[in-house]
């Protein structure tokens, strides 16, 4: 790990760095005040938005909620005017490790540790797989040795996935363990751990490969148990006891699964669309070094996860010996449940059957998110392969293994170089036309990837030769460790992380310098300041205040990179004259201010940040408030976060309200949608009518995580507006400290009723709607699981 990881180890290097390639507060690098190292590293296609624009923040508000709130992280006020925190089922509460992000503040050091001990875990848990399926230390130190140079820690450099793909080892273990156990205590023991582990794996991050990976490891799990050599009422038992376990982890973990499949009930995704990704089968030698998927991206992109060679040589050896292995039920157990994965990634289910399946017809990455499971299970298989030739390379059969093993690597090799150069001849007829090459075509495959092809298939080839002389000597010259050492160097120096490119900038990792992601902004101080009392939003000019890194300033936003966005709020925002980019990121320019300013003031948007390059155009639309690392505008005729009005506008359709709020007064107004007229009391007694309406904006704010509260007046029956998002049952309102229903209003957001006029105390809490059940599901879980395990634990042990 510490070799895989040296820059970040040593160098002041960082998984978390914003030169990656990410704006933060600032549209340049450096984009962050605090430093002024301006060299970004080109990651080639990964994904490193997900981590800076969405779990940074995320950690930042799950401090401020539990710390300075002393409130469960449930809700972010931070972007999209109110989300899901919890709901979003992927903020990593109730991850261990996650527990040093959070008391840190997300600091990017912290950060650092996770990715790391997550890393040593990944790799030190699947040498624990290789040893309890094969005895071998040898072959478990060897797994052990070469997992943290896997092509997926290039495709998922800083990607929440890195956790999934991190802990997803350790419920297999659990399985396996569970599967030897002798004793009653151990059964107990490894059930209890089971729970726990699967629990880490669902709070890792994602959904798509955290969920997918759990079922994956645990249908794994159950295959090595089903074939473990003992009765079938032990069998039977075992696996009553772990469905037993399940009922409980299922109890435990309601909080977050509940919560999350209630969100995806009244929540909009870019997957609601299915979808099925596969990759073509004549690729399948990158699935053991992505440099092999490549030629098929623009600009030499990483688009899928890989193995690295040396587990490729340890499954081909474990093919060519495959009769060996048949007695082995634990392998072949594996192996049989690892056809799963392989036929979702490579094509052998057809994605017509995958897009029928509930939940799988949504995860559209069905290529890398199996790609991830099968990684595993090979990694685990290799240590039989590397286990077998330990044995037989030393004998004369190793001489032909290592043919046949030869031969299914010339098959692999020799499918990538077909499927890229070979073309099918012109087909005549009624409707035949060629669909993927035009005559003459085939993939641009770069130089480096053939001179790359070339070295790996050669050290892995000397990998072996060498291997079996010095097996065949007994003892291990200088010359054969010197070669051996040269071998594994060549096989697996790219999918380490380097301080420098070493002239191959666009197939290593290169990460950049560490910095405070907690650094003071002038800008943002100043805004901090002139929002005392009156809440407000902020938005930056282009990339600058990006979309979800306001929350590490506690700035409140209109967007951010949330899977599950709030459909009401999508509609007025695809109405809007607000530019969008990649389905989720809304920013303004100094070209549409001016149309889209009516509709940032209905949105509470207050604050402009902007680069000094544009103060000139800006000051003549928007009020100066401060030239500092980036300048600061204000709106005055933003609306305020919450206010009271007598009218109460109706419409049928959201473009109508669109109109109303780009060609009206510029005054705050009510309105509600004609179909939700049912749900306030008397609405006869507010006229539709917006001229000559009253509106009184609240006073003496008070804004928690999950809470907001205010003090209005109200000059008669009206409507008290919050212009924070609504969600129909997930929030709780009292009106001077009596219960009041909550109504939608303005298409996305919500009030209540007033009926007389006065002063009022109002208080809106975000409490999802089944949460107060999932916490006494939760609770009864965590009494009744460990009383389970301290009765196993004590109980009288048998031994078989």
């Amino acid at each position: 790990m510490v070799a895989s990881s040296y820059p970040i180890i040593f160098l002041g290097k960082s998984f978390v760095s914003p030169n990656l390639g990410t704006a933060l507060l600032y549209d340049g690098f450096p984009t962050l005040p605090g430093y002024n190292n301006s060299r970004a590293s080109d990651v080639k296609g990964s994904d490193i938005g997900a981590i800076m624009w969405a779990f940074v923040p995320y950690g930042s508000a799950q401090n401020h909620a539990l710390v300075h709130d002393l409130q469960l992280p449930l809700w972010d006020r931070y972007n999209s005017c109110g989300t899901p925190l919890l709901g979003q089922g992927q903020s990593m509460f109730g991850d261990p490790l996650h527990l040093l992000v959070i008391i840190s503040n997300s600091a990017a050091w912290a950060w650092d540790i996770k990715f790391l001990l997550a890393k040593w875990l990944f790799a030190a848990c699947l040498g624990l797989c290789a040893y309890s399926v094969t005895k071998h230390l040898p072959g478990a130190l060897i797994v052990s040795g070469v997992t943290p140079f896997i092509g997926f820690f290039l495709y998922r450099l800083n990607h929440p996935a890195f956790f999934s793909m991190c802990y997803a080892p350790l419920p297999l273990y659990c399985w396996l363990r569970l599967a030897q156990a002798r004793d009653r205590r151990s059964v107990t023991g490894w059930v209890a751990a089971l729970a726990v582990t699967n629990l880490s794996l669902m709070s890792s991050g994602t959904i798509k490969e955290a969920y997918m990976l759990l079922l994956s490891m645990n249908f794994s799990g159950v295959c090595v148990l089903l074939a473990a050599e003992m009765s079938w009422k032990e069998r039977l038992g075992r696996l009553a006891g772990a469905a037993y376990a399940g009922v409980l982890f299922a109890m435990i973990t309601s909080p977050v699964w509940l919560t999350f499949t209630d969100s995806l009930k009244t929540s909009s995704t870019q997957y609601d669309n299915a979808s099925a990704f596969q990759i073509q089968p004549s690729l399948l030698l990158g699935a053991f070094d992505e440099a092999f998927y490549r030629p098929l991206s623009k600009e030499r992109q990483v688009f899928n996860p890989s193995a690295n060679f040396i587990i490729l040589g340890g499954i081909l050896y474990w093919l060519a010996t495959l009769r060996q292995h048949f007695a082995k039920r634990t392998t072949m157990a594996l192996a049989i449940s690892g056809l799963i994965p392989l036929s979702i990634a490579f094509g052998l289910v057809p994605p017509s059957l995958i897009m029928h399946v509930p939940f799988l017809s949504n995860v559209a990455h069905t290529d890398n998110t199996f790609s991830c499971a099968l990684i595993i299970i090979c990694s685990v298989l290799s240590g039989a392969g590397f286990t077998v030739a330990a044995k037989r390379l030393k004998t004369s059969e190793g001489r032909d293994d290592l043919i046949v093993a030869g031969v299914l690597l010339f098959a692999l090799v020799f499918s990538w170089i077909g499927f890229g150069q070979s073309v099918h001849r012109q087909v005549y007829g009624p409707d035949q036309t060629l669909t993927v090459f035009q005559l003459g075509q085939s993939l641009r495959v770069k130089p480096f990837v053939w001179a790359y092809l070339v070295t790996v298939l050669s050290s892995l080839i000397a990998l072996g030769v060498l291997t079996r002389r010095a097996l065949l000597r007994h003892r291990l010259t200088p010359i054969l460790g010197f070669g051996l050492i040269i071998c594994v160097t060549l096989l697996l120096w790219r999918h380490g992380l380097h301080a420098e490119a070493l002239g191959f900038e666009d197939y290593v990792a290169r990460p950049t310098v560490r910095v405070d992601l907690q650094a003071r902004s002038d800008a943002t101080s100043a805004v901090h300041s002139a929002q005392i009392n009156t809440p407000s939003r902020s938005i930056g000019l282009y990339g600058n205040l990006f979309p979800g890194w306001t929350g590490v300033y506690e700035l409140e936003g209109v967007n951010g990179p949330d899977a599950l966005m709030n459909p009401w709020y999508q509609e007025l925002i695809n109405l809007s004259p607000l530019e969008r980019l990649w389905g989720w990121r809304i920013f303004v320019t100094q070209n549409n201010i001016a149309a889209a300013q009516p509709f940032l003031d209905f949105l509470n948007v207050r604050y402009f940040f902007s680069p000094e390059s544009y103060r000139k155009e800006l000051s003549d639309k928007l009020t100066p408030v401060t030239q500092a690392d980036l300048d600061v505008f204000e709106s005055r005729s933003a609306w305020p976060r919450a206010f009271f009005t007598d009218r109460l506008m109706v419409y049928d359709r959201p473009e109508k309200l669109i109109n109303a709020i780009q060609v009206g007064d510029g005054r705050p107004f009510a309105s509600i949608q004609a179909s939700d007229l049912s749900s306030i009391q008397q609405p006869e007694r507010l006229p539709s009518e917006l001229a000559g309406r009253s509106v009184i904006p609240a006073t003496s704010y008070k804004l928690t995580s999950n809470n907001t509260a205010f003090n209005i007046s109200s000059s008669g029956p009206g409507v008290i507006v919050l212009n924070e998002a609504w969600l129909p049952k997930d929030f709780r309102a009292t009106l001077d400290g009596k219960p009041a229903d909550v109504i939608r209003i303005n298409h996305a957001f919500k009030g209540v009723a007033v009926s007389t006029a006065g002063d009022h105390l109002v208080e809106f809490r975000y409490w999802p709607r089944r949460f107060t059940l999932s916490l006494a599901l939760c609770s009864s879980g965590l009494v009744i699981g460990i009383g389970s395990a301290i009765l196993g634990l004590c109980r009288k042990p048998f031994t078989e």
